[in-house]
């Protein structure tokens, strides 16, 4: 979602261009909709990582991408945000005469952005990618496409509830960036309590087993999203919520881009990579803990790997010390100004 902005921008500057992307295959429900770009192309991520045979897999995978990119002839290719240096090497393969992306000096890029000082986000670091060509990024929003079953079906999957609308993404790639399910559980008991709220709780399949242990510890049975929407469907769900409790996610991103009042909560992460911060229709909850980047995590798979679900390591990483109390009164506070989503420019609507 981070790369759309730049990509808009880069439509701009380039009307004419033929603009492909390479993707995990995890971004298609994300860019395949996207009308700035003529073509998507994904890889699978690398299956072996922290593994031995990790560098050879990693070798076997650029060689392969980069004969099935430099067919296209490319004159150009943009290094975008998070750049591994797998990605980095795999530029230089394309063998594009124009090659730009963030770099300090050691990847043969001919227009680079120089590292960045302190932590930025990712839209900023494509924000200085695209500078490094001369093109501005326009600094709109961030937007996601859907469509009319996608409104229909988040109508479906609505229609039992009643009160506000309150979501609770409890799930992330990281457990331990989740906060433990009793704890929200607690935040959804006051919110029926207090304003009858219809809790709504979202989510991939995988995170089921979350939703029966929030729903298990509630008096009013939630109404049961996880698993029964796609990425489209769950996008006009989060439009249709009067505030989403989060932890940091791509639903604290599709709550931006939608407009959704949200509460989201952040641990040991610097909230900086996202972009996450305060705002009138967003509160951010953190604990005062330093962030340690990669060196935090016990198992050394921080930085290495993409994903771990160890159940042990849920409520760990700063947020065991966030109390629900403050969580359901930030939730309350948005609730009370929700009539100011009528102020705010919702984009990426119906496609």
């Amino acid at each position: 979602m981070a790369a759309v902005p730049a990509l808009r921008s880069l439509r701009a500057a380039y009307p004419s261009a033929s603009i492909h992307v390479l993707a995990l295959e995890s971004a298609e429900p994300v860019l395949g909709p996207c009308p700035y770009i003529d073509r998507l192309i994904t890889w699978r991520d690398f299956r072996h990582k922290g593994q031995r045979v990790a560098r050879l897999e990693k070798a076997g995978v650029l060689v392969a991408l980069a004969a099935r990119l430099r067919t296209w002839g490319y004159d150009a290719t943009l290094v975008f945000h998070r750049s591994s240096g797998a990605m980095r090497k795999l530029a230089r393969l394309v063998g594009s005469p124009v090659v730009a992306g963030v770099s300090g000096g050691a990847d043969s890029y001919t227009h680079r952005a120089a590292p960045g000082l302190e932590v930025e986000s990712s839209r900023d670091e494509n924000r200085r990618v695209l500078s490094a060509i001369g093109v501005d990024e326009d600094r709109g929003a961030l937007e996601v496409w859907t469509t009319g079953d996608d409104a229909a079906r988040a109508v479906a999957v609505l229609s039992d509830g009643s009160g506000p609308r309150v979501g609770i993404h409890p799930g992330s790639d990281w457990s331990c960036q989740q906060w433990l399910p009793k704890r929200f559980a607690e935040v959804g008991r006051q919110l029926q309590n207090e304003r009858g709220a219809s809790i709504v709780i979202t989510g991939s399949q995988k995170e089921t087993e979350l939703e029966s242990e929030i729903a298990a510890g509630l008096p009013e049975s939630p109404i049961r999203g996880c698993g029964r929407t796609t990425f489209g469907q769950f996008v006009e769900v989060i439009r249709r919520l009067d505030v989403l409790i989060c932890v940091n996610s791509a639903a604290a991103a599709v709550a931006s881009a939608v407009g959704t009042p949200a509460v989201v909560l952040l641990g040991l992460e610097d909230a900086r990579y996202t972009g996450i911060t305060s705002s009138r229709l967003r509160t951010l909850i953190q604990p005062r803990v330093s962030a340690n980047g990669a060196g935090w995590c016990e198992f050394g798979r921080w930085g290495v790997l993409s994903g771990c679900d160890s159940p042990m390591c849920r409520g760990l990483g700063g947020l065991g010390s966030v109390e629900p109390a403050a969580v359901a009164s930030a939730a309350l506070g948005l609730l009370d100004r929700t009539s100011d989503r009528d102020l705010i420019p919702q984009p990426g609507g119906l496609a």
